[in-house]
């Protein structure tokens, strides 16, 4: 019996997310300690709202890196998509039709994502860059860098509404789209293919995957979560901004690498995901009420992404270390 209880406990302490969990929980202790305001209703609220952002944009990003590709234009495209909803808004649109476009608009980035990297095999880091600066420059000359301001309540409520006053309605669509996928990516067929993919193209191939067809797939749904990100950013500050999101993928890229999605494919889940987006949010608001600037935070975001690909560099030895040679 004592047996069974150590062995128990030595597999759910080696578990990564559990580890993950520990230092997160760590991470709140620390701040909480330093500054009492930190777990204060006002917040917590605040953690939810950044972290709805990065969370969201964290699921079309993961399901993108477990199938051994990346979009380094996710950033952009919900800055776009949230420049196109004000847009539409301001000329009296209703908010539902003018969200859809920007969903649909997210669906178009995503094939022209998969076009270049599976059509012209063109390497995703390039490709997905150049199609977000070039993104970037169509929001810069849409609103000739200035904001567009939204006029419609019921539309701001979408973004600024919360439960109790503290769990805000996007990051309740965040953990609800989490579950979602990670459904998906566990028990449906669709899902296995994702991981068996990421794992291997060729291998994928000779069991009958066609693995541009399921990234081409990837693409487009990253894409249009992107755009509803941005829409949902635009209806909680109440305007459409050239500068909303830019740099917001890198930190989803950073939690998912953290919460143990693989750079290199076929290993991660949502809830891994989850667990290193709400790490990075409360850490980085940490720094922010003991008195660092952004500067800092963008700093330490930096250094968790290096840790975050070192680790992953030796997850990933340790695998095919671990693997039976044919």
């Amino acid at each position: 019996m004592s047996m069974q209880k150590n062995s128990l406990l030595k597999r759910i302490t080696g578990n990564k997310s559990f580890t993950l969990v520990a230092v997160w929980i760590a991470v709140l202790v620390v701040f909480t300690i330093i500054n009492k305001n930190y777990i204060s209703p006002r917040n917590i609220k605040n953690m939810f709202n950044t972290a709805f952002n990065v969370g969201m944009l964290s699921i079309g990003i993961s399901c993108l890196l477990i199938s051994g590709v990346i979009d380094l234009s996710t950033g952009y495209t919900a800055m776009v998509g949230g420049i196109v909803v004000a847009i539409f808004l301001q000329a009296n649109m209703p908010w539902l039709p003018a969200l859809i476009i920007a969903v649909v608009l997210g669906s178009v980035v995503g094939l022209v994502n998969s076009f270049f990297v599976n059509c012209l095999n063109f390497p995703p880091f390039i490709s997905t860059l150049a199609v977000g600066t070039a993104i970037n420059g169509v929001g810069l000359l849409i609103t000739k860098s200035q904001i567009l301001p939204i006029n419609n309540a019921s539309f701001w409520e979408l973004g600024s509404y919360s439960i109790f006053d503290v769990i805000p309605l996007p990051f309740l669509f965040t953990v609800i789209l989490m579950v979602i996928y990670s459904l998906i990516l566990q028990k449906t067929r669709i899902g296995r293919r994702v991981y068996i993919v990421g794992g291997n193209h060729q291998a994928a191939r000779l069991a009958g995957i066609n693995p541009k067809k399921i990234t081409t797939v990837l693409f487009i749904n990253n894409s249009c979560i992107a755009c509803l990100v941005g829409a949902l950013v635009s209806a909680r500050m109440h305007m459409g901004s050239p500068s909303s999101n830019i740099g917001s993928d890198l930190d989803a890229i950073t939690a998912s690498v953290l919460g143990g999605v693989s750079f290199l494919g076929g290993a991660g889940g949502m809830f891994g995901a989850f667990v290193g987006v709400m790490l990075l949010t409360c850490f980085k608001n940490g720094l922010v009420l003991i008195g660092l600037g952004t500067f800092y935070q963008t700093i330490a975001t930096g250094i968790l992404l290096i840790a975050a690909m070192a680790i992953d560099h030796f997850r990933s030895t340790g695998r095919r270390t671990r693997a039976p040679a044919a």
